[in-house]
Formats: C-alpha cells, structure tokens, sequence
C-alpha cells in the first residue's frame, strides 16, 4: 500500500520497501544491483564473486535487485543474523 501510494505520487522513481522502516527512491534502473556492478567494475571483483546480505530479499524488497541479477544472496532478519553471516564468511575465507 505504501509502495503503491509511493510510486502514484512519483511516478518517475523507482520504489522499493527495505524491511519494515525505510524505502529506497531512486532513478528507474538504479538499485543495489547497479552499486554491485558499479563496484565489480571499479574494483575488478566480479560480482559472481560477492555476497550480497539483506533482509528484504523478497519481490519488490529494495534487496531483491542484487537477487534477480544472479548475485548470492544471504537473507537476514536481525543485526545478530548479520553478523552472524559475516562471521561465517570470514571464517570460510581464512579457510
């Protein structure tokens, strides 16, 4: 509903819910995806090889975008599953 009123009031923005307390408003074709790109470009790593964790990874969750472009995705709900996912990634990359 939110979303909906979002976009009838802007409707040259792209809307997009993140969780239950922010959205994000943005030029049409500027997502997370974008940024993940931008920056594989920038830094030379390729986004097959990042991870992306957000907790909006859901169709029309500001976190889906790096989902819907093949990025590996971790879905989290709190700060704790946050770090949590980090955690668990640097210990697999000291290996």
């Amino acid at each position: 509903m939110i979303q909906a009123n979002l976009k009838q009031r802007l409707p040259r923005f792209a809307i997009a819910l993140g969780g239950a307390s922010s959205a994000d408003i943005t030029r049409e074709g500027v997502n997370k995806a974008t940024g993940l790109q931008k920056l594989a470009a920038h830094t030379g790593i390729t986004t097959a090889d990042m991870i992306f964790i957000g907790d909006a990874i859901f169709p029309g969750g500001n976190d889906y975008p790096p989902f819907e472009a093949g990025i590996d995705c971790v879905k989290v709900e709190t700060i704790d599953d946050t770090r949590s996912a980090i955690d668990t990634i640097v210990i697999c990359l000291k290996g």
